[in-house]
């Protein structure tokens, strides 16, 4: 009986063998799609890191740029106020000022100065920056470099 035995043993072990390492196989494959699927996930977060840093950096500039841009207005603001108070003194002290803004405005002035009064604030004199282009000139650009996505 153990004669008779001992094949059936050899038999069901070389079975529990080939299916152990056909699982293993099963295994390997899964695992090697599993690490392929994390290297995969890992590029991704890398390249959605590199465009957050990106856009950052273009938040920063764009930051950096209105934070001067509103100094340069209150700069500009507060020239304005001392050229006004200064032609207002003017107007007020000079004799041959005075004269000269006694005299009538010419009509196509005066038209123009009531437009320029009755438009919003943000399209006053737009028009007349426009104008003072040189012909053939370009406005340049205020994007500053290295601003390309990645």
């Amino acid at each position: 009986m153990l004669r008779n035995l001992t094949p059936l043993l050899m038999a069901v072990l070389i079975g529990v063998a080939v299916f152990a390492g056909m699982q293993a196989r099963h295994y390997a494959s899964k695992f090697e799609d599993a690490q392929a699927e994390i290297i995969r996930g890992e590029e991704r977060a890398e390249a959605l890191l590199e465009h957050q840093r990106w856009q950052r950096r273009r938040v920063e500039a764009l930051g950096a740029a209105l934070n001067e841009r509103d100094k340069q207005m209150q700069r500009d603001t507060q020239l304005m106020g001392l050229v006004r108070s200064a032609a207002r003194r003017l107007e007020q002290e000079d004799a041959e000022t005075v004269d000269w803004a006694s005299q009538p405005v010419p009509s196509a002035v005066g038209s123009w100065v009531r437009q320029l009064t009755t438009e919003d604030g943000d399209s006053a004199g737009g028009d007349v920056a426009d104008d003072a282009r040189v012909s053939g000139e370009s406005a340049s650009s205020t994007e500053p470099k290295g601003n390309e996505q990645p």
